[in-house]
């Protein structure tokens, strides 16, 4: 890792459905990967991934996984927020993201959209369709990893 180059934070969401995974085709990378992006100021990562999914692809989702609320602290205003499912220091150019990384629900269904200028498909795949589509190495294995955790 170079450590004179600027560390983003961002947050991600693999979203899951009938055990299948949301992948969007990122025009400039020429790849598919999952919803995400910089976390803004003034929001936790959760917020970041809840808002992301919802630009990127239409979704209202929520987390799933470990958030122990018996850690928060009203009177101390401590809040708990969920752990990610993995995370991931990514060099992206001229810079990383350490990128935290949810597994998500869709919390109300609706139909599917995709930002025209960013991408040009969006879709679910199963373990089966992985090999069939272009992906990063690493984040082939992550997808493969989650995806026999729900089988």
């Amino acid at each position: 890792m170079n450590n004179t180059l600027k560390k983003h934070f961002t947050a991600s969401a693999i979203i899951i459905k009938e055990s299948k995974v949301l992948l969007f085709y990122h025009k400039k990378l020429a790849i598919w990967l999952y919803p995400g992006g910089h976390v803004e100021e003034n929001e936790t990562p959760d917020e970041t991934a809840i808002r992301e999914v919802m630009e990127e692809t239409g979704l209202a989702v929520e987390i799933i996984g470990e958030k122990d609320e018996n850690l928060a602290d009203a009177n101390a205003d401590v809040s708990v927020l969920h752990q990610p499912y993995v995370l991931l220091c990514e060099l992206v150019g001229d810079h990383y993201h350490n990128d935290m990384v949810y597994l998500c629900r869709i919390k109300s269904e609706t139909e599917l959209k995709y930002n025209a200028q960013e991408s040009e498909a969006i879709g679910f795949f199963g373990l089966s369709e992985l090999d069939n589509i272009k992906l990063f190495p690493n984040f082939k294995s992550l997808l493969i990893k989650v995806l026999n955790q729900l089988n």
